[in-house]
């Protein structure tokens, strides 16, 4: 195989899609997220800058955050001073499913760091993966 041809998976403090993907749910879609990060981060310090599906952004107020089960808006995970996202676990975004919600999909989503340690830093990470939504297999 000439490795030349082949798109490198980005390391794991660059990936933020992670290994599940995308999952149609009853409310729209679930996509798998990871922390781009070496450390444990408390999810006050993370914000989702940006989802686009196909290009189109997706409406950040209809984006629900979940970690451990607890769902909550995008807009108040910067209150979650207590609770840590461990970089080993995945989080999920739930959102809307476009109205062509059938076949691949190029899912971009941008999401930004401010580690508490290390004062004025703001760490942006994107990346972009064609996926097709598979059922729920937790439903």
């Amino acid at each position: 195989m000439n490795s030349a041809s082949q798109t490198p998976k980005p390391t794991p403090t660059a990936r933020v899609i992670g290994e599940g993907g995308l999952c149609a749910t009853a409310e729209g879609w679930k996509l798998d997220i990871r922390l781009p990060w070496y450390r444990s981060l408390p999810v006050s310090t993370v914000e989702i800058d940006s989802l686009a599906v196909d290009g189109v952004a997706v409406d950040l107020n209809r984006v629900q955050f979940e970690l451990e089960n607890r769902r909550l808006p995008l807009r108040a995970m910067a209150d979650q001073c207590q609770l840590v996202w461990y970089v080993l676990d995945s989080a999920y975004l739930h959102f809307p499913a476009p109205t062509q919600a059938e076949g691949a999909h190029d899912i971009t989503l941008t999401l930004n760091l401010y580690p508490p340690y290390i004062r004025g830093l703001k760490r942006m990470t994107r990346e972009t993966q064609r996926l097709t939504p598979r059922p729920n297999s937790a439903a």
